[in-house]
């Protein structure tokens, strides 16, 4: 492990990140609403652009998203793989194996891994209880879904997040991935591998993996046309391989989403779990899905000692920051 010296850059305040719907940009993105008050704009997105996929802020796109991440602060990011999205002196990297296994891991899935950082921290069940050292703000691409344990992952979070830190994450969006079929989580469900204390997933969780998910192609999603399920191609053999297989490896981690997450189910999960203690993580950017694309983007502040009420929607300048629920 490498040594991580305390911070000293100031990240930008959160009034300085885009709101999740910013008037502006949307009329002037839209050429069929220049003519729309901000008021009128405000409903056309609530009502009509998100189902779309019209884009309420720039920092709807993974690219410009990225961009907004302060480029000389102490960041860690988790679960990179072989591509990182992140690079720099201040950058630290957390993943479930070194570098080495991991390059062995991209051969074997004939994934590109010229790229492939070397690893700071390494756990196996991606138990973030290993790192030791604070960072200013933390990233994430595709992993908070894998957490089987979504409770205790927000507390390691905020354990080596500073206090006013930003958690940034790109999650991908139930609707148009190949999770489509699964139904949205709940806070019921979140709540109970709170509970139980969940370090490996439900057989559950696995077996819709491998059941039921479907093509992972967004535009043809966001078209209507969502395949079918994975088990209606498969024969009697191939389901009772799976569940053998998740029998026999009942005691070891086998991966899998075990989220599945729309924009307004993430803000509403993390807002419930903010609102009864149970994390100290609290929303404050949800970018809506764009057209085409199958991610949204959010940013979570470390608010240990802000105990103001919730709030769904925030307005300051006629920019609207959260995304309403």
């Amino acid at each position: 492990m490498q040594d991580h010296q305390p911070k000293t850059t100031e990240i930008n305040p959160l009034a300085d990140y885009p709101p999740f719907l910013d008037l502006n940009y949307y009329r002037s993105a839209n050429s069929d609403l220049r003519n729309f008050t901000d008021d009128q704009l405000i409903v056309h997105f609530r009502d009509y652009g998100k189902i779309e996929g019209r884009a309420g802020s720039p920092c709807s796109f993974r690219e410009n998203f990225l961009a907004i991440l302060t480029k000389d602060a102490n960041t860690l990011e988790i679960g990179p793989f072989c591509g990182p999205q992140l690079r720099g002196e201040k950058i630290r990297y957390f993943d479930i194996a070194d570098r080495d296994s991991l390059i062995k891991k991209a051969i074997e899935l004939s994934y590109p891994f010229t790229h492939a950082p070397l690893i700071d921290y390494v756990s196996p069940t991606g138990d973030l209880d290993v790192i030791a050292d604070e960072f200013d703000q933390i990233f994430s691409s595709h992993c908070i879904e894998h957490q089987p344990n979504l409770v205790r992952h927000f507390s390691q979070v905020s354990q080596i997040l500073r206090d006013g830190g930003n958690y940034f994450l790109i999650i991908p969006d139930k609707r148009f991935c190949f999770d489509h079929f699964l139904p949205e989580s709940s806070i019921a469900e979140v709540l109970g591998s709170y509970i139980e204390q969940k370090r490996l997933h439900y057989a559950k969780s696995i077996l819709e993996h491998r059941l039921l998910t479907t093509h992972n192609d967004p535009v043809r999603h966001w078209q209507g046309d969502h395949g079918v399920p994975a088990i209606e191609a498969q024969n009697p053999e191939s389901v009772m391989l799976s569940i053998d297989n998740i029998i026999a490896n009942k005691d070891a981690y086998l991966d899998t989403h075990a989220w599945h997450f729309t924009p307004d189910v993430f803000l509403d999960i993390v807002n419930q779990l903010y609102k009864q203690g149970l994390s100290k993580l609290k929303a404050e950017r949800i970018y809506n899905t764009p057209f085409g694309r199958f991610e949204f983007c959010a940013i979570l502040s470390n608010r240990a000692a802000d105990k103001t009420k919730l709030v769904s929607t925030a307005s300051t300048s006629k920019q609207i920051f959260l995304s309403p629920t």
